[in-house]
């Protein structure tokens, strides 16, 4: 699996609806790609805003179109 891969199987991975084979694969990939896991930590930080912004615990009606642009803003950010 490769970082590209990776972005399409996160929405997936953090619902926990991955196969077996393929969660395998994509948890050996974090621990070898510092950048996807990163990218996964921030992708988890943007369904928790998500979640305060809209006040309710399910956000599965939040757009996939907003979970990305937010997390490309948030890779455009300084890092301090």
């Amino acid at each position: 699996m490769n970082c590209r891969e990776i972005s399409e199987f996160l929405m997936d991975y953090v619902g926990n609806t991955l196969d077996q084979d393929v969660q395998q694969t994509f948890q050996a990939h974090l621990t070898q790609c510092t950048n996807c896991y990163e990218y996964l930590s921030q992708y988890r930080e943007t369904i928790k805003a998500g979640q305060l912004a809209c006040h309710d615990d399910d956000v599965s009606e939040l757009p996939d179109d907003l979970v990305r642009a937010v997390l490309a803003a948030l890779s455009k950010e300084p890092r301090t």
